[in-house]
């Protein structure tokens, strides 16, 4: 009988022992795959996020920055919880490259969000206005000048210091860009017609909706890139299709009971070619001396300088 317990209890404990191993087999085995598993999955997610973050600023390029470009879009400070989108961004004047602030936004596994600064970067010096008619805008990071729009809709108490490129002719040796305000909104092949081959135009503004200040809108104008100084009717096809598909790019910014998303729409249902749509103002390069040219031309209602860069022996301006 001793006996038969002994080795019933030799068996329980060979049993306890391998059901012991089996477990601690399985703990090794499963728990990195899970740990895999997870981690592979949280990974997946927030990169699918930080896609949509790049994507935004994507868009941000080409819809909402005034003859601004970018460079890049890289991933910075990545984590297992998430990271950080990062692109830098650069003018272009008259073949004269020109840092600009970038763009940067954070991810995570569920969502993402851009920095304030994107949309908001901004700083307005005030104190130019008694001096100059029109506060000077400067963007935050580079501290560059930004040229600013107006909207002649708007009642402006003065509009002293809104015609800057009667100035322009008085800088020397330098290259400079100059956002244009029309008298009425024009059609593409209009400006074409109007701007002097001496110089580039950059950058094509949709314009305002209402009589608000275009001034306040820190630099959050909505336009297209030109490409070679040419627009397409497949460049302006993506702004509507930006537009209708990309709304949360834009759906941030309201001023002055002007909503940004809400005049957007309503141009991209407007206009629906290039042929049709019209513009309210431009951005232009060059060099000052042919810019100046353009100091009594009829067309231009308001103009702001913005970056101005001297001219260097060893590089030659575009035209």
């Amino acid at each position: 009988m001793n006996d038969q317990t002994d080795k019933m209890k030799r068996v329980i404990r060979k049993l306890k022992i391998k059901r012991v191993l089996v477990t601690i087999c399985l703990i090794i085995i499963c728990v990195p795959l899970i740990l895999a598993l997870l981690y592979k999955t949280t990974q997946t997610l927030a990169g699918k996020q930080s896609w949509k973050l790049m994507e935004a600023f994507e868009v941000r390029s080409e819809i909402l920055a005034p003859n601004i470009q970018n460079s890049d879009n890289y991933l910075s400070s990545t984590s297992f919880w998430g990271g950080t989108v990062t692109s830098h961004r650069y003018k272009e004047i008259d073949g004269y490259r020109v840092p600009w602030s970038t763009l940067s936004g954070t991810y995570n596994w569920n969502n993402y969000q851009e920095d304030a600064l994107n949309s908001s970067g901004t700083d307005t010096d005030s104190t130019t206005k008694q001096i100059f008619g029109q506060a000077q805008v400067y963007d935050r990071k580079t501290q560059q000048k930004i040229p600013v729009f107006f909207n002649v809709k708007h009642h402006y108490q003065s509009t002293k210091g809104f015609y800057q490129i009667r100035q322009i002719g008085q800088v020397k040796n330098s290259v400079a860009e100059v956002a244009i305000t029309f008298n009425h909104p024009l059609t593409y092949q209009q400006i074409k017609k109007m701007v002097p081959q001496n110089v580039e135009t950059n950058w094509y503004w949709i314009g305002p909706s209402n009589q608000g200040d275009a001034t306040d809108f820190s630099n959050n104008y909505l336009g297209l890139q030109a490409h070679d100084e040419q627009l397409t009717n497949s460049d302006f096809q993506q702004l509507r299709q930006d537009i209708n598909h990309h709304a949360n790019s834009i759906s941030n910014f309201e001023i002055q009971h002007f909503s940004m998303l809400k005049y957007a729409k309503w141009y991209a249902k407007k206009y629906k070619t290039l042929k049709q749509a019209k513009f309210s103002g431009i951005i232009i390069s060059g060099q000052t001396k042919n810019l100046a040219e353009l100091k009594t031309a009829s067309w231009i209602k308001y103009s702001s300088i913005g970056t101005v860069v001297s001219l260097k022996p060893y590089q030659k301006p575009n035209k």
